[in-house]
């Protein structure tokens, strides 16, 4: 738009209810004109005579997001801190939304409140996300609303993760809200009088002239991955949300939170000398890692295999991936003097025990042996392990989860 000259503006005053009036040929709002509603204490700003925006310093709009999930979905903080994920999210937070098995009821969400915006004014919505797979579904929309006057009275509003116009794809998506295009629909409680139905598609415009849900206020939208009937949705990232033209900034806002990453190697079936390295290959072997997405200290660990193990391990860790062995059934030579400036001190683990036929496992913890908690100043952790007794392998995964209270910084 082009540049205004500020003059004279108008002050105006009403409800959020109430149309904010607009240049007409038989009146002129200036551009900058303000109006106060004194039901919700918003102030609205127009830049050009006809449209209306809040004022950004004035009460707020949009809340600071949280996460949410159920069932096989989790949800998580992570730090965009390699390809593709740093690409995108002014913050360099993105909400990690795992779907997991699908049986009708098991999701993940991003979620942020709502300051008790009219339906009608509710007008732009942006999301960028990134999808590992390609799937069904799309990480869609959802608007709720209730009665500002009335907290029995209330529903959801749901953009259909199937549709078309909602990009599904594998890698980076965005979708830009399109209030024309039918795909709203509606369950909640004591709708009312509506005009419309539940459970029946329509446009966001329409819920807006709603005779009944024009009347309401949003009070959160979240940002959905799941829901479906059957199959697995792997990660989920959202990495901007830009609501009314508000960027929304992602990230936690505790100071710490806590993160357990997990990683698998299939095991070779032999058996182990006292000090030789457990790795997925005699020739090829690689270094464990597990990439948290930033700095934090190691409070837990975990190791899980399917034998009747009684192995002590040890697991040596490194901010760079580590030059010593790392072949399965090799003698370790870890720590070596050229790992040195990037080595961690190493995790001692209790000697894994296992129940009947269950897998055997062990864990260390700030009140075991172990040398926990570690600081991690690296957004990914290298490691090898390695056996203190000798022990025999089957031809299963063992895992080695590690747990980090991650550091908001």
């Amino acid at each position: 738009m082009a540049v205004k000259v500020l003059a004279t503006i108008k002050r105006f005053i009403g409800t959020s209810f109430d149309i904010k009036p607009v240049t007409t040929s038989d009146s002129i709002v200036p551009a900058a004109s303000t109006f106060w509603e004194w039901d919700t204490q918003k102030m609205w700003i127009t830049y050009d005579g006809t449209n209306w925006v809040i004022k950004t310093d004035e009460v707020w709009a949009f809340g600071g997001p949280t996460l949410n999930s159920a069932n096989n979905g989790t949800a998580r903080w992570d730090r965009g801190s390699t390809s593709p994920l740093d690409q995108k999210s002014a913050t360099g937070w993105v909400a990690g939304l795992f779907g997991g098995t699908q049986t009708g009821d098991d999701w993940a969400r991003l979620e942020i409140p709502v300051n008790e915006l009219p339906t009608p004014q509710f007008l732009t919505a942006l999301w960028s996300y990134f999808q590992t797979n390609a799937e069904v579904y799309g990480v869609n929309m959802v608007v709720w609303l209730h009665d500002p006057n009335d907290f029995d009275k209330r529903v959801e509003v749901t953009q259909a993760p199937s549709g078309v116009t909602l990009e599904k794809g594998a890698g980076w998506n965005a979708h830009e809200l399109d209030r024309t295009v039918t795909q709203f629909f509606f369950f909640g409680e004591n709708a009312g009088a509506s005009d419309l139905t539940a459970g029946v598609q329509y446009t966001w415009d329409e819920f807006r002239a709603d005779v009944l849900f024009s009347t309401w206020t949003l009070y959160r939208v979240t940002f959905e991955w799941g829901w479906y009937n059957t199959g697995i949705f792997e990660d989920a990232w959202v990495a901007d949300v830009k609501l009314n033209g508000e960027l929304i900034r992602m990230g936690p806002t505790s100071g710490v939170h806590r993160k357990t990453v997990s990683t698998q190697k299939t095991m070779i079936a032999d058996t182990k000398a006292a000090g030789d390295v457990y790795s997925e290959n005699a020739t090829t072997g690689t270094a464990w890692s597990w990439d948290f997405g930033g700095t934090g200290y190691i409070t837990v660990g975990f190791i899980m295999h399917d034998a009747a193990m009684t192995e002590r391990f040890r697991l040596f860790l490194f901010t760079q991936p580590p030059t010593g062995e790392t072949d399965n059934n090799v003698a370790n030579t870890s720590p070596v003097t050229a790992d040195a400036l990037f080595t961690l001190p190493p995790i001692d683990f209790p000697a894994m025990s296992f129940t009947g036929t269950g897998d055997a496992f062990t864990a260390a913890t700030p009140s075991t042996t172990g040398n926990l908690p570690i600081y991690h100043n690296s957004h990914i952790v290298y490691g090898i392990l390695v056996g203190l007794d000798g022990d025999t392998t089957v031809a299963e995964a063992l895992t080695i989860s590690l747990t980090s209270d991650m550091m908001d910084d």
